[in-house]
């Protein structure tokens, strides 16, 4: 049994797992399960203090969890277990972990999900219609996926709440350190966490000049150094036939500098797969919405050159966030498919284009696609050869329905 309680903003959480005993550790977020690189599994969690990392029970086994080290200022210590290939089943404090597994059928996506507090930019945090983060999290925990594909930007509150606007804000912390964090990711996907095992990309509000630290520290899953990369390696996660890479797009933007192009094309030409899927947060092909003018915008011609070049083999699907708004895209079979599912809870984009009929992408022409500006998940299920992709709601209400196969995707608007 789980309980949490609060204290002063409701802004630290601190759960304790039964059967307790008198030196029971001190948790502050659920236990939650990382899919890393070629089948290593990762059991992580925050604790209150650096002796509070808990012991595991793997396949009837004691385990200890190992702190994170170093631990950053401001931030409170993670406890890590890597799991050896094969478990089976894992305990902590009498509650058993969600392990991935081979071939996961039945997968969940979004990102973009912190309450923006930027400047100007202000999105109010104490209306959950408005912040519906903990919403979507929730109702993606209640359709029992096998996986959660997280595409990035977790952090948004990086500016103190302005004095004017204490209604949305007030008292909410703010910057790259373990307030922000449990307030922006922590407690809100504190049941998804709990319920499934994640894959988790990197976004550009986590990028080597914003919140590197946190994402480095509780959910990256390269060795913690204290010191930020640029550009990650490549992360490939197999699970059984179901393969994914996970990519770091963090530092790119509209126009990216040459070298990071070379770098990310280099990275590209890694990659071999058959019939996989790439996990990064910037979409390699897609639409921003139209300018004021009514022009068309696409994005990130850094990432489609470096594609181009570094001409990866084997990937129908490519998995994306950064837009606020849920896409998707075929190219008549001449690229992967293209999935933006940048809607889990920041402030979308409230410009989408009515039609891609007639659009072009760097030369290819789209042949299907959806665009929505809605709050909610992408849920992606697999029957036979191909994948069911459906964009759901807030409360899982079904609002469009895909069929994915290979690089080929058909849609049904289920609103009319």
């Amino acid at each position: 049994m789980a309980t949490w309680y609060s204290s002063g903003m409701g802004l630290k959480f601190v759960l304790f797992l039964a059967p307790l005993s008198c030196a029971a550790a001190q948790l502050l977020t659920p236990v939650w399960v990382e899919a890393g690189e070629h089948g290593q599994a990762f059991a992580r969690v925050v604790a209150e203090t650096e002796k509070d990392c808990p012991v595991a029970q793997v396949d009837g086994m004691n385990q200890m969890f190992r702190l994170r080290v170093p631990v950053p200022t401001a931030f409170r210590p993670a406890c890590e277990l890597a799991l050896p290939a094969g478990t089976k089943k894992v305990t902590v404090n009498g509650q058993g972990l969600h392990l991935p597994r081979p071939d996961p059928e039945k997968i969940v996506a979004f990102g973009d999900t912190g309450c923006r507090i930027a400047g100007e930019r202000l999105q109010d945090c104490n209306d959950p219609n408005l912040w519906p983060f903990e919403r979507v999290a929730g109702t993606a925990a209640a359709m029992h996926p096998h996986l959660m594909l997280d595409v990035g930007d977790y952090l948004y509150r990086e500016d103190m709440c302005p004095a004017d606007k204490q209604k949305e804000c007030g008292g909410t912390p703010h910057g790259d350190n373990w307030e922000t964090w449990n307030a922006d990711f922590f407690k809100p996907a504190a049941k998804l966490l709990a319920a499934v095992p994640w894959v988790f990309a990197r976004g550009n509000h986590e990028n080597c000049n914003r919140a590197w630290r946190g994402w480095g520290y509780y959910l990256d899953t390269h060795p913690w150094t204290g010191v930020c990369e640029r550009a990650a390696s490549p992360v490939m996660v197999e699970l059984g036939k179901f393969q994914l890479v996970v990519f770091d797009s963090s530092s790119t933007s509209d126009n990216s500098p040459k070298d990071l192009v070379a770098t990310y094309s280099a990275q590209l030409a890694t990659l071999n797969m058959t019939h996989g899927w790439l996990l990064d947060h910037h979409p390699f092909w897609a639409f921003q919405g139209p300018a004021a003018d009514g022009s068309v915008r696409t994005q990130n011609s850094g990432l489609a050159q470096a594609y181009e070049k570094g001409a990866p083999k084997g990937i129908d699907l490519v998995l994306s966030g950064h837009t606020h708004l849920f896409e998707i895209l075929s190219f008549g079979g001449a690229r992967p498919v293209q999935l933006v599912a940048g809607n889990g809870g920041t402030k979308l984009e409230d410009r989408t284009l009515p039609s891609f009929k007639g659009s072009e992408i760097r030369g290819f022409k789209i042949d299907g696609g959806q665009s929505e500006s809605v709050f909610g998940f992408t849920e992606l299920q697999k029957k036979g050869d191909h994948w069911n992709l459906t964009l759901r709601d807030s409360q899982g209400k079904s609002l469009v329905a895909c069929t994915v196969v290979g690089h080929e995707v058909s849609c049904k608007d289920l609103k009319r």
